[in-house]
């Protein structure tokens, strides 16, 4: 049973995020940033995906660790990163200042 869950079910979740994030938010959200796709920012997939549903700043900046731009924009995944540099684990990350 653990290997059901710790390994095809954690899969298969993953797939699901990562197509959710490709065709979610090429379709529904709003656009901080006018770019020549038609990504979108989407809050709730954002959420379930870690900042990934912040898909119009990263498209619009895709070098930026910081997907979410706004102070409301949770992104989990810039948390990690913050603590990754503070551990001296993460080096040369761009952040939003430099480029913006």
């Amino acid at each position: 049973m653990a290997l059901i869950y710790g390994l095809f079910l954690r899969a298969v979740l993953l797939w699901h995020s990562t197509w959710l994030i490709n065709s979610a938010v090429h379709m529904t959200g709003y656009r901080t940033f006018n770019t020549n796709d038609n990504s979108r920012n989407l809050w709730w997939a954002a959420l379930l995906t870690y900042g990934e549903g912040w898909h119009n700043n990263h498209h619009a900046h895709p070098n930026v660790a910081k997907a979410g731009l706004k102070w409301w924009e949770i992104d989990a995944t810039w948390a990690v990163i913050q603590v990754m540099m503070c551990a001296g684990l993460a080096k040369s990350v761009v952040l939003p200042s430099q480029l913006m």
